[in-house]
């Protein structure tokens, strides 16, 4: 057992073998990887509504699809996230967050709008933050018609979905828009500079199982395209980039302390926190990246989980 593995909480050393074993040759089979790697879909929650929307693209391009969690038979207007998924942004679908989004929209007693965003290479930056903002938009401007509260609206993803979430409250502000009640951070990927000591300690063979520096590499060209290793890289593509960080939604920022992200979550936190922005942070002993969804529940994970049920519905209670 390596040094890395002896840090991990033991119900997941257990499951080890059951994570993605990554191929690295190519953005295409780092992709088969990730697929290969999924289970079945989730059975709906009866205690909640599962439905697909189609919104119209930004500025008559792409239409893009939102899959709606509500908890049956809760009365409106109801609080809301917009969840973007991880992948990387290269990979993921709305299918792989179903179990816990149905989850959550019963735990916390709030709506949730999963964004079937476009990835990379085939749509590189901005084209996610275009998706997000498209359905960001519908339902701001119509918040009656979803029986939505506008003023208890968040925003929040795992991984590559969180970076994501963290660029678009950049987004918001740059256009002179209202911030959501809360950016729900869950591991974020932030920076594609590979400047921290825990990313470059992910080129590392000692961690297997894990997210592989070469794999971020390759997944930050795809989404940055024609920007990639450039100085030219907007902050809300890399929110890590950003030199100002007032003025943005209160953060949620959860991370394990076997995460390759774990440094840069710690900095964009001790920043947002130095800029006036309130941030709860969270670090988790002995959890990888994925630990939102990755299997099996552990007792830091199911903290974690709580812990992020927790921060949604603080947010919701005080916006």
């Amino acid at each position: 057992m390596n040094d890395v593995t002896r840090r991990i909480e033991p119900g997941t050393v257990a499951a080890l073998d059951r994570l993605t074993q990554w191929d690295l040759t190519s953005i295409a089979t780092i992709r088969e990887s990730y697929v290969g790697s999924g289970g079945s879909p989730a059975p709906e929650d009866p205690r909640v509504e599962r439905s697909d929307e189609i919104i119209p693209g930004p500025d008559g391009g792409a239409d893009v699809t939102v899959r709606w969690y509500r908890p049956r038979g809760a009365a409106g207007p109801l609080p809301c996230l917009l969840w973007l998924h991880g992948g990387a942004y290269i990979m993921g679908t709305l299918d792989e967050n179903d179990g816990r989004l149905d989850r959550m929209a019963s735990e916390v007693g709030c709506a949730i709008a999963a964004v079937d965003y476009r990835l990379a290479p085939e749509h590189p930056y901005p084209a996610a933050l275009e998706d997000a903002e498209a359905v960001w938009r519908r339902i701001t401007a119509k918040p009656g018609e979803y029986g939505l509260d506008p003023a208890r609206l968040a925003v929040g993803g795992a991984s590559a979905g969180a970076g994501l979430a963290a660029g678009f409250c950049l987004r918001l502000r740059e256009a002179g828009l209202a911030q959501p009640a809360l950016q729900l951070l869950i591991y974020p990927m932030l920076d594609d500079r590979e400047v921290t000591a825990s990313i470059q300690a992910a080129a590392d063979p000692g961690h297997w199982g894990l997210w592989h520096l070469r794999a971020n590499r390759m997944c930050w060209a795809a989404y940055l395209g024609p920007l990639s290793g450039s100085d030219d890289v907007p902050p809300e593509a890399a929110p890590a980039r950003a030199g100002e960080l007032s003025g943005l939604a209160p953060a949620f920022v959860g991370v394990g302390d076997v995460d390759a992200f774990l440094d840069e979550n710690l900095d964009y936190a001790r920043r947002l926190s130095r800029a006036g922005v309130p941030v709860d942070l969270h670090v988790y002993p002995g959890v990888i990246h994925g630990g939102f969804g990755a299997p099996p529940a552990t007792p830091r994970t199911a903290q974690f989980l709580r812990d992020i049920y927790a921060a949604l519905a603080a947010a919701f209670a005080s916006a």
